[in-house]
């Protein structure tokens, strides 16, 4: 189960600040969604900061590495053969983290905090998550938002960017039908940059049928995109640019008519929408301007890089991307934040690697699935394994059981699912009980899950934390509030934050029996609304 959070700043800019910001939140099989209203004060230090964030990061990357043409003068750079500058990549991490630290200085704002604390309140960090900022201002789509700390309280959220305007496009009724992913690869300038593996990641695909266009001229590409039947995901790999509310790709090597705007493609591409087009990835230089156009046209989504991106850091994220997809099945938000964060990895030698890939998406319309696109339906089949709470489209035979079990979870304070070891215990529960609970119109449950282990109260105690966060509170050893006593400690340090209030919760389930009643009991109270199992 899946949940949407479309967060609009409406008018406003950095400089005036945003008085009427709204949150409306969408669950899977509810057409209705719920709203929070807020505010955002004005922040201008954060336009002084991201610009400085560019400059810094554009310096730091060895310009012959970008899949980029675009070339600006600066006397002061100094490029050596490996690509890196005479910027100190220590001071970029500086502005990094300067940036990161005021972006939630901001998001944490009392005009803010009930939008905050109204999602937080709904939301279960067991949820995929997709939290969609809608918003046409240039700066703000440039922001890191995904270093909100919201984001490490619910690690199965990912966020996009959205036009403030969008509609659904009726698709055309007398397209083709496709047996497989329809994939058209346009592999455009290559100068200074390698595309091969990119090619090889495509080719690699089985339930796909790829067309390869390299170096097409306007009238090729054009013709290709008004074919039908049409296309599931477009591809595009070389050298682009945003240029104001559009971008331009350089789609061959031509000294002449080598590159094209949104805009010159704009009735190919309705056409290609039309016949059922719901991904494109640029795979390619400063996106942001590429989508923009592309959201306008009301495609579903987009995937691009919001800043210049190095030849290997663009063929990482696209070999994770696609594993992750198109190979593991995950859904395109979840496929985008685990090639995403592979990327971090190769921060040493692309410094800001992991915060270029960014999800554009059309809110009115829902996300595509490999599966949705054409793909093969995955086996059916777990083997030895359990079936989880991902599998529960797969999971029949125990249909009886299961509402069974629902019932008497509902009705009783305690329900044990015993039997043999390999009898299917773990599969009924997590992928029948589990989301028939989440499901539930009318309650809101707490799951908490956990196996015991070696040491039952450390896993316990590192469930509770994961799954409720920072609605935790009971006493600590000194007498005094957790939350108030982990507000003392480095607020840089998150991490030693949380192992904290796992340690001071063991303690707390070891020393007094009664600890895991206060601690459901204070946050059902917080939480009215809770259901716990």
């Amino acid at each position: 189960m899946s949940k949407s959070v479309v967060i609009s700043l409406g008018s406003g800019d950095l400089n005036n600040g945003f008085p009427n910001v709204t949150a409306r939140l969408w669950s899977s099989g509810n057409s209705f969604p719920e709203q929070f209203i807020g505010s955002l004060p004005a922040a201008p230090s954060l336009v002084e900061l991201c610009q400085n964030w560019q400059l810094n990061y554009k310096n730091v990357c060895g310009r012959q590495h970008l899949r980029s043409l675009l070339v600006e003068d600066d006397d002061d750079l100094e490029i050596d053969e490996g690509g890196i500058t005479n910027v100190s990549v220590v001071s970029f991490h500086e502005v990094c983290q300067k940036l990161q630290e005021d972006i939630n200085h901001w998001l944490k704002s009392f005009e803010f905090i009930n939008i905050e604390r109204q999602l937080r309140s709904q939301l279960n960090p067991a949820e995929e998550i997709r939290v969609i900022i809608e918003t046409n201002n240039d700066l703000l789509r440039r922001l890191p938002w995904h270093r909100w700390d919201f984001f490490n309280d619910y690690p199965q959220a990912e966020m996009a960017l959205s036009q403030p305007e969008y509609k659904r496009r009726e698709p055309n009724k007398s397209k083709l039908p496709r047996k497989k992913v329809r994939i058209l690869a346009v592999l455009g300038n290559s100068q200074g940059i390698d595309l091969e593996r990119e090619i090889r990641f495509l080719d690699s695909l089985l339930d796909a049928e790829i067309v390869f266009l390299v170096n097409p001229s306007r009238q090729e590409f054009n013709t290709v995109l008004w074919q039908n039947p049409g296309w599931d995901m477009f591809f595009f790999a070389g050298h682009s640019q945003t240029e104001g509310e559009t971008g331009r790709i350089y789609i061959n090597d031509n000294k002449t008519n080598n590159s094209l705007t949104i805009g010159q493609l704009e009735e190919a591409l309705k056409a290609a929408i039309d016949n059922g087009l719901q991904l494109a990835i640029f795979n390619s230089c400063d996106g942001l301007g590429l989508a923009s156009a592309l959201e306008k046209l009301n495609i579903p989504t987009v995937i691009v890089m919001r800043e210049p991106v190095p030849n290997l850091v663009a063929q990482e994220f696209f070999k994770h991307f696609l594993a992750a997809f198109a190979v593991e099945r995950r859904s395109l938000y979840l496929a985008v934040q685990q090639a995403r964060r592979k990327l971090q990895g190769l921060e040493d030698d692309f410094p800001g690697a992991s915060w270029l890939p960014v999800i554009c998406q059309n809110p009115a319309v829902e996300p595509p699935s490999w599966l949705n696109l054409g793909g093969v339906p995955p086996c059916p089949y777990r083997g030895l394994f359990a079936f989880g709470e991902e599998d529960a489209d797969l999971f029949f035979g125990r249909e009886q059981f299961t509402q069974n079990l629902v019932t008497a979870t509902k009705r009783k304070p305690l329900v044990a699912v015993v039997g043999s070891s390999g009898s299917g215990k773990s599969s009924v529960v997590f992928a029948g009980l589990v989301p028939q609970l989440r499901q539930d119109p009318n309650l809101k449950w707490q799951i908490v899950s956990f196996r015991p282990g070696n040491n039952p109260f450390e896993a316990l105690a590192a469930a509770l934390t994961s799954s409720i966060g920072e609605g935790l509170s009971l006493p600590c050893r000194q007498g005094e509030n957790l939350n108030k006593y982990i507000n003392q400690i480095n607020q840089n340090s998150k991490l030693n934050a949380r192992r904290l209030i796992e340690l001071e919760l063991e303690i707390a389930l070891r020393q007094d029996n009664k600890a895991l009643y206060k601690i459901i009991e204070s946050f059902v109270q917080q939480n009215p609304k809770l259901v716990w199992s």
